[in-house]
């Protein structure tokens, strides 16, 4: 691939602004109606000003074994959407069939790290602008205006970078917070609705993806710290034309689909979306994909048939896949002299300096482990007055929507600064070589280090052996829900031979599809 001066900004911005969503993480639907929005009473601590921005933590050398260059395997050819079945409105799915995947797991090479210490400007600490809702005068709220939250405490040098979408329009498309954790360091990232019906500063309520057309992105940085306790320190904002063409410099990215997709999409990009005859049902099968821009666009846009917490889950999927092929070009040292020449690709208040920090973390974000986090089951649904469906956020009763947000600021449960890898060996017997792949990702979602071992003679049922002593510290509760098995079917096989923690056969029967929405919670397992 020859990488021309036209590529480069968007290796760059691909790199810095998503730079800690590689790894892996852990996941977690909704519905039914909700009284008034109560007032907010979370037990979080409130700090009332930050500590300012730390040197980066020192990171070491990788070893050959370490689990980033197992998360991080390059693959070989996917089905293209030249192999996908594009329907009619009337017609039903047609299955799809991804190309054979390697039997071994490749190991990338490493990425530099500058030996220079890059300086910034000083982490500011974000203040909210008011502590009391008002309302303009003459308007009167569709629902109880709720408390502020207080500000949640977090270690010195954490950093908090909203990620915004945006299709063009008025609103705001995409909403997620990026942390990262000096201690490690670690990254959480959790994903935001649009329909989230909160307080929006010196305005009234209203949909969270509207602050930004009501007073810019430092009215929605207010709202966030208001309704959720969460400073936020930066911002990066692209449009989806940047996104899918970023997507294409990179000739596509890899994407491991795990439960069937179908949805309208345009029958090809050019024709006119206002048009009824423009669209078509498109369905993705379970399997591997290389996807181009517009593919990717439409995996990470589609809600019709799920739920805009999934599409949440897909859009972090993509982020971590565009940055696991970006972050292998070594841009790192480019840093400044691309941001400089292209800084006009993107929105953001990152100074140049801050950005190359963030970049330096990268390798030991990637070793050390992100977590994925999403407000599913936090919310409840409710129409205004108005005639308005929205989301209300739950604070009270099991203070769901606190553990959730606290969870930023934590590091992830299997993470690699704080205790050993797991890790799984996985063997195919299932006679369909895409479920190697499949199982990859969703044991590199949750923490769990896969190592792709030798095909098998076909068996009708998958088996988990441990091979450690006992089952102490194994997550025995985690890898049995991925696989959609109980604890007690994991069979305990002590070997003090064995190079890895287990081993994975899967049969016949796997089915790579789980809820992730509704995975067991990390948080309240540590």
């Amino acid at each position: 691939m020859v990488f021309d001066k036209r590529s480069r900004p968007f290796y760059f911005i691909l790199f810095v602004l998503v730079l800690p969503l590689i790894g892996s993480g852990c996941a977690i639907p909704l519905l039914a109606s909700s009284p008034p929005l109560p007032t907010l009473v979370p037990t979080a601590v409130y700090v009332p000003l930050e500590i300012g921005l730390a040197s980066p933590a020192p990171f070491s050398e990788p070893t050959p074994t370490l689990a980033s260059e197992l998360l991080a395997p390059t693959f070989t050819p996917k089905a293209n959407q030249s192999n996908l079945v594009v329907e009619s409105p009337s017609e039903t799915a047609v299955p799809v069939t991804p190309s054979p995947i390697p039997t071994q797991t490749p190991i990338p090479t490493d990425t530099p790290i500058p030996t220079v210490t890059p300086t910034s400007a000083p982490q500011s600490a974000p203040i909210l602008w008011v502590t009391d809702p008002v309302l303009p005068e003459g308007r009167i709220a569709e629902t109880a205006v709720p408390t502020r939250v207080p500000r949640f405490q977090m270690q010195e040098g954490t950093t908090n970078i909203l990620l915004l979408g945006n299709d063009g329009g008025v609103n705001t498309d995409t909403m997620m917070i990026v942390t990262i954790n000096p201690i490690g360091p670690t990254a959480s990232i959790i994903s935001l609705p649009r329909d989230l019906f909160v307080y929006i500063p010196g305005s009234n309520m209203g949909r969270l993806n509207t602050a930004v057309a009501r007073g810019g992105v430092e009215l929605l940085k207010q709202t966030i710290l208001y309704n959720f306790g969460v400073p936020i320190h930066y911002y990066a904002q692209i449009n989806f034309d940047g996104f899918k063409e970023a997507v294409n410099i990179l000739d596509g990215v890899d994407i491991a689909v795990s439960c069937r997709l179908q949805d309208w999409r345009l029958a090809s990009p050019e024709l006119d979306p206002e048009l009824e005859e423009s669209w078509v049902q498109f369905a993705l099968e379970p399997g591997v994909y290389r996807m181009d821009g517009d593919l990717a666009l439409w995996y990470a846009r589609s809600r019709k048939t799920t739920s805009d917490f999934d599409r949440g889950r897909r859009q972090q999927q993509l982020i971590r896949a565009i940055f696991t092929q970006a972050v292998d070009l070594n841009v790192v040292t480019e840093v400044p002299s691309i941001w400089n020449a292209y800084q006009s690709f993107i929105e953001t208040d990152l100074d140049t300096g801050r950005m190359l920090q963030l970049a330096t973390l990268a390798p030991a974000v990637r070793n050390n482990g992100v977590q994925h986090l999403y407000l599913a089951g936090k919310t409840e649904s409710w129409v205004t007055p108005s005639g308005s469906w929205v989301l209300l956020p739950i604070w009270e009763g099991h203070r769901m929507m606190e553990e959730e947000f606290s969870r930023l600021f934590l590091p992830p449960a299997i993470n690699m600064a704080e205790r050993p890898p797991i890790y799984v060996e996985i063997i195919n017997a299932s006679g369909n070589p895409d479920m190697t792949e499949l199982a990859v990702d969703n044991l590199a979602w949750f923490g769990f280090v896969p190592v792709v071992g030798e095909t098998a003679v076909t068996t009708p049922n998958t088996v988990l052996n441990y091979h450690k002593p006992n089952f102490k510290g194994s997550y025995d509760w985690l890898i049995s829900w991925v696989f959609d098995m109980g604890k007690d079917e994991i069979a305990l096989t002590p070997d003090d031979s064995q190079p890895y923690d287990y081993q994975l056969i899967l049969g016949e029967d796997y089915d790579p599809c789980r809820p992730q929405l509704a995975a067991p919670q990390l948080f309240l397992n540590r």
